[in-house]
């Protein structure tokens, strides 16, 4: 207890910034559903938490710090297209743009949104002191396609297609999952265009645990119901991962008029029988059960093929949807697109193939994946949430009636970067390239001007996010020099050392402090609880007490940084530096180091380089990206 009076101020600001998360204006704290109706009570308290982050990070700094002007939109520099949009909007409607992020912000901002990994401390002060005009470009260049790169977008396309072993519904197993992951990692490895990745999950057959994209498939089963759930809960999926539209869980069960009138004008004016159609493309896809081990534990595979016969038909009663009658004696529902008219079933095609095609070659596929991205760069996605797209609200040519309006921030971006997409071969790798080095993209988080929620849809200025719960956990293993070691149960999978390369977010299993750390910070399950980005009294007493925090602090846990700085050097303002270097991606202020000098001096190098760890792990720009 004797070195814990130091650390507590910074406990109750770490406590403080992010109980101020919690607050009734912040969407980090609510379910996101609740905000699918207000998009400016989402972006208010995207904005609002923005300014709060900033002014906590920015009051760390040594006040007599020249403060950035703003800058004029004409005359920021135009690194491509995303620019001439984002900047000649601002500067038509009279907003200025805050300045561009300095090296540091800029070094450990694009380092984690494309790695989810923190730079090491020798990054930093080689980026800073780069005299290359073109070292930002090159970073990216150098940090796309590497293996933390390949980690982070597994994760992502995990989360997206609900990569786990075991839901509600069925039962991948173990094999089946990590014939899944492996599956979506070999793809982002081998930078396999988008659209085969999504043809080919729709269309699979064979073996669950053979082939890994046979179990997009298998995780669509809706159990406890007729084949009909499960041939639409293909339709869900299809309709809400691969295009952004979520009303057609709704549309099924029900016609669109009366429900969603006030939610998405597309979907009301859709009927059930329309979203029928969809659903009809997947009535002769068969999964057949297979017990393949019963000791020490059952092991089930599936096996997926497509058969010659087999409708959609209007025939009942009972299970998760509303019944299904025939209308004016039809009970038997055809293939039918509902998003657009594809041409139909070709010959030599099967079902699913037929629709692979139409669903790929639709401008709305493109729109949807970049959606998804630019979010993860940018916070603010063209559309929110993102996968509630409204078709009739998205054509700036064609706006729809009041009072409805234009659905995304910036429509013709959206559809300017959606045919770019498709023109470049649904490169995902090249999309996040051009993504970063715009400078849209490289803008400060800061805004020294007076800044107006009204501005967020501009995107006049960079928003902060909090770390996901693998990204914390890593920039743990990584400041500190200590990073996992992670056994999968029931896997054949190698240990692992990084979160980010866990195959689903239950893991790790073997070890259950690591897992609550995790889940505590929200990382949901990828079924009945999806993944959020709220603050809790509970993620600031992990980051305070949790045993994969002070382990990994002290001088005699040989492996950790402390420890190997505490034999390099004896000096404290180089073992300040390096901690400030090490875990936030930036050097010390002035003031900073003044103080923490002053306190190495009381306490002793041991004892005060375990208190300035401590202490840096626990302040707000550890657990933000801005």
């Amino acid at each position: 207890m004797a070195r814990r009076w130091f650390t507590l101020p910074v406990l109750i600001a770490a406590s403080a910034i992010l109980l101020a998360a919690a607050k009734n204006d912040c969407v980090f704290l609510k379910n996101p559903d609740e905000f699918m109706l207000n998009t400016e009570r989402l972006r208010k308290a995207n904005s609002d938490l923005t300014s709060r982050i900033v002014m906590y990070v920015s009051s760390a700094l040594s006040a007599d710090e020249p403060t950035v002007p703003t800058l004029n939109p004409a005359a920021v520099p135009r690194k491509n297209f995303i620019d001439d949009a984002i900047f000649g909007r601002m500067a038509a409607a009279g907003i200025q743009s805050a300045p561009i992020a300095s090296d540091v912000e800029f070094l450990r901002r694009v380092t984690l949104d494309l790695t989810g990994r923190i730079p090491t401390g020798a990054e930093v002060v080689a980026f800073v002191f780069d005299t290359n005009p073109s070292k930002r470009d090159a970073k990216i260049d150098a940090l796309i396609g590497s293996s933390e790169f390949i980690d982070k977008w597994t994760m992502f396309f995990g989360d997206l297609y609900r990569v786990n072993a075991q839901s509600s519904s069925v039962n991948r197993d173990f094999y089946g999952r990590d014939a899944f992951y492996l599956y979506l990692k070999d793809s982002i490895t081998a930078n396999k265009p988008y659209d085969q990745m999504a043809r080919e999950l729709i269309t699979a057959t064979g073996d669950s645990f053979e082939q890994g994209e046979v179990n997009w498939a298998v995780g669509n089963t809706v159990a406890m119901g007729p084949a009909q759930d499960t041939y639409d809960g293909q339709a869900v999926n299809v309709a809400s991962m691969f295009l952004g539209i979520n009303t057609v869980d709704c549309l099924l069960c029900h016609d669109g008029a009366r429900h969603l009138d006030q939610v998405n004008l597309w979907g009301s004016t859709q009927t059930r029988r329309n979203m029928w159609g969809l659903s009809a493309y997947f009535a002769r896809v068969r999964m057949q059960r297979q017990v393949v081990a019963t000791m020490p534990r059952q092991i089930a595979k599936y096996i997926v093929s497509d058969n010659a016969t087999g409708d959609y038909l209007l025939n009942t009663t009972s299970g998760n949807r509303t019944v299904r009658r025939p209308i004016g004696g039809v009970s038997v529902i055809p293939p039918k697109n509902p998003f657009a008219n594809g041409g139909g079933i070709q010959p030599g095609e099967s079902r699913r193939q037929a629709l692979a095609r139409e669903i790929t070659s639709d401008i709305q596929f493109s729109r949807a994946i970049v959606n998804y991205i630019w979010q993860r760069f940018m916070v603010e996605a063209f559309v929110s949430p993102s996968n509630a797209f409204d078709l009739t609200r998205l054509d700036p040519s064609n706006p729809p009636p009041q009072p409805w309006t234009l659905q995304p921030t910036n429509p013709e971006l959206l559809d300017a970067l959606a045919r770019w997409l498709q023109g470049n071969q649904f490169d995902l790798r090249a999309l996040m390239a051009l993504i970063t080095k715009s400078t849209a993209y490289q803008l400060s988080a800061d805004y020294p001007a007076n800044w107006d929620v009204s501005y967020v849809p501009y995107y006049a200025r960079k928003y902060v996010r909090r770390l996901d719960a693998e990204e914390i956990h890593d920039a743990i293993a990584k400041a500190t020099g200590i990073p996992g070691n992670y056994t999968l149960q029931n896997s054949d999978l190698p240990p692992v050392q990084w979160a980010m390369q866990f195959p689903d977010t239950r893991e790790p299993r073997s070890n259950g402090s690591v897992a609550a750390f995790l889940n505590a910070f929200g990382r949901g399950d990828r079924d009945t609880a999806f993944r959020r980005s709220d603050g809790s009294i509970l993620q600031a007493l992990n980051m305070l007490n949790s045993p994969f925090v002070s382990t990994r602090i002290h001088q005699n846990n040989q492996g950790s940084h402390v420890a190997a700085l505490l034999v390099q050097t004896a000096d404290p303002g180089t073992i300040i530096y390096n901690l400030f270097a090490t875990t936030l991606s930036r050097p010390p202020s002035d003031r900073e180091m003044a103080m923490f000098i002053a306190i190495f001096q009381q306490q002793g190098n041991r004892v005060a380089a375990e208190n300035l760890q401590w202490v840096l792990l626990n302040k707000v720009d550890f657990l933000f990206n801005y």
